[in-house]
């Protein structure tokens, strides 16, 4: 005799090839979508020049539609790569505002040598924005891969990575019913030298 089929729970993340397709986050299974667009190749050249000679870490907050978006880019150089990169993060801060009907943001903008947070864990946030401009970008594993207690990769589980310019939106435990559900990620092993963008509402 058969034994009955094992139903099987639907992914809870998603890689998606269009911006209008980031609303798929608001599916009720769905904890982690990500937007696997193309690198900027000259944004991308012009940040490894000034990964080169400028460590810093700015968190700011922002009004949609400012300019200067709260002065986040102070520690960068003046120069045409500075106004390409500000209208960069002005388009991701308008496109997350929109998402989820915000008028403040939070970022956090800056350059790591070490995992930020290197085990694997959940934000106790609604929903984050990450991406990662220069290096290894942010891990992430299905539900069906996570091992809660304590909380790790099941064994055998290989965790997804989101490329750089990709951008990436985490529920977190504070997500509407989404307690104990919140995505599980950490920050790519190893000391290569990243920069990293997230976006938080406020």
């Amino acid at each position: 005799m058969s034994l009955p089929a094992t139903r099987l729970s639907p992914p809870s993340v998603v890689t998606v090839e269009q911006v209008a397709d980031l609303t798929a986050i608001f599916e009720k299974h769905l904890n982690v979508c990500v937007w696997e667009r193309p690198a900027d190749a000259a944004l991308a050249h012009w940040l490894e020049e000034v990964c080169a000679t400028s460590h810093f870490l700015q968190v700011r907050e922002t009004r949609v539609g400012d300019a200067e978006l709260g002065g986040v880019l102070a520690p960068l150089p003046e120069s045409p790569g500075r106004e390409r990169f500000r209208q960069e993060l002005a388009g991701l801060v308008e496109l997350y505002a929109d998402l989820f009907d915000a008028e403040r943001v939070g970022l956090r903008l800056g350059t790591l040598d070490a995992p930020m947070c290197p085990r694997f864990h959940v934000d106790r946030v609604g929903v984050r924005l990450v991406c990662t401009y220069k290096g290894a970008g942010t891990e992430y594993l299905d539900e069906a891969d996570v091992q809660h207690s304590p909380l790790d990769a099941r064994p055998g589980a290989v965790p997804r990575r989101m490329a750089p310019f990709a951008v990436g939106l985490l529920k977190g435990e504070a997500w509407p019913g989404n307690q104990g559900h919140g995505a599980v990620h950490r920050s790519p092993p190893g000391s290569e030298l990243r920069m990293f963008l997230s976006l938080d509402l406020l």
